[in-house]
Parts: structure tokens; C-alpha cells; sequence
């Protein structure tokens, strides 16, 4: 049973027959009841469920990552949804059904800071050691800006984040890799943040290990 709240002019919640009310940030919304389609889907609609449910199984490993790098100022988008949008139309590869991602066009960062000068990624006794140039400093490129970090390991189907780790200039992490990635592809990236986590650069992908 649905119910009007505040009198005829008030929100209504619930449900009556065909319509459905609920509060939506502070808006009272009335829409219909969804109901089943029993019509089969098509090969296309197959095909994109096949690519959203891989974007979105990969993707939610990188939540911490992408609530900093898709983070919307205005507080009206979803920064998960904006990421799953954009990372959609760029990474997925092969054919149907066989469909995967291609790792190294990942974006999980996107804005106007500048990224890193000139990055280099090299491994040494299961560390990997993360080094970048010096850049002059401005506006969108600040020395106490903060680097996060990913290290995906398809082998292993195990990932690495540090988030805010170090400052821009630093020129350089090091980062420990578990013994079981001995002898497994890594995939390296890196983005900025500015000190206050307002602005952010576009993530880099590193190179491959």
C-alpha cells in the first residue's frame, strides 16, 4: 500500500497498483512498477551483458581508486558508474563470446593535474621500483601532490593498490611484490592527486613486468 505523506500535495512512498513512490536525494519520485520481459534477448543484448559483466567485475577491485579518480565535485554523478561508462567503450577486446580486457588501456583516474615526467618501472628482489623525473612546478603540477599506485597480476587474478602514498617529489616507490608473482605478467599504473584531493590526473600505465 502506498502512502501520501503531507497531505495531496505531499510525497507518496511505496506501492499502489501499477506505480511505485520512494525519496530519491530529498525528491519524492513515482514511477511505474517494473515488471518482468519475458521476451528472449538478442545476440546484441547478450553481447553487451557479456562486456558490462566483465568491466564491472574488474572494475570493483578498483573502487578505493576510482572513488578518488572518478570522484565527481559536484556530488551528482556516480564516480563508479562514470568509470564503468568510460573504461567500457576502451577495454574490452577479442569477439563474442570470448571477450576480455585489454589491461593496459585501463583508466582509473581521469582529470586535469599533470601526470608523472617521464615514468620508468623496474623490478629488483620482488620489489618494484617506481621512478619519475623532476618537472617544474605549477599550477596543476605541485610537489606535495600525491601518487597512488596499481599492480595487477592477471597470473594470479591478485592486485596491489597503495593510494596517496607519496609525494610528487619524491621521483620515486618501491613497492613489494608477493613471492607467487615470481614469473607472472604485472601490469604497473600510476595517477596523482592534489594535496587537498580535489584534483586529480589522468592514471599512466606504466609498462608490463
Amino acid at each position: 500500500m502506498g502512502i501520501i505523506r503531507q497531505g495531496i500535495f505531499g510525497g507518496f512512498e511505496g506501492r499502489t497498483g501499477p506505480l511505485v513512490g520512494r525519496k530519491v536525494k530529498g525528491k519524492s519520485i513515482i514511477a511505474a512498477f517494473p515488471r518482468k520481459n519475458t521476451k528472449p534477448r538478442t545476440a546484441a543484448q547478450i553481447d553487451q551483458r557479456l562486456k558490462f559483466d566483465l568491466v564491472i567485475g574488474f572494475l570493483k577491485w578498483l573502487k578505493c581508486l576510482i572513488a578518488i579518480g572518478f570522484k565527481d565535485p559536484d556530488g551528482k554523478k556516480n564516480s563508479f558508474n562514470t568509470a564503468v561508462k568510460y573504461n567500457f567503450k576502451r577495454i574490452i577486446t577479442g569477439t563474442s563470446p570470448n571477450y576480455s580486457i585489454d589491461y593496459s588501456k585501463l583508466v582509473f583516474s581521469r582529470g586535469s593535474l599533470a601526470g608523472p615526467n617521464s615514468p620508468s618501472v623496474s623490478l629488483e628482489t620482488n620489489t618494484l621500483i617506481i621512478n619519475w623525473q623532476p618537472d617544474v612546478q605549477q599550477r596543476f603540477n605541485q610537489h606535495t601532490d600525491r601518487a597512488s599506485f596499481l599492480v595487477y597480476c592477471p597470473g594470479k587474478i591478485e592486485i596491489i593498490i597503495h593510494t596517496s602514498s607519496t609525494e610528487r617529489s619524491a621521483l620515486g616507490y618501491r613497492i613489494a611484490i608477493p613471492q607467487n608473482f615470481e614469473g607472472n605478467e604485472m601490469y604497473v599504473f600510476m595517477s596523482f592527486s592534489s594535496a587537498n584531493g580535489k584534483v586529480v590526473s589522468d592514471s599512466k600505465f606504466l609498462g608490463t613486468i
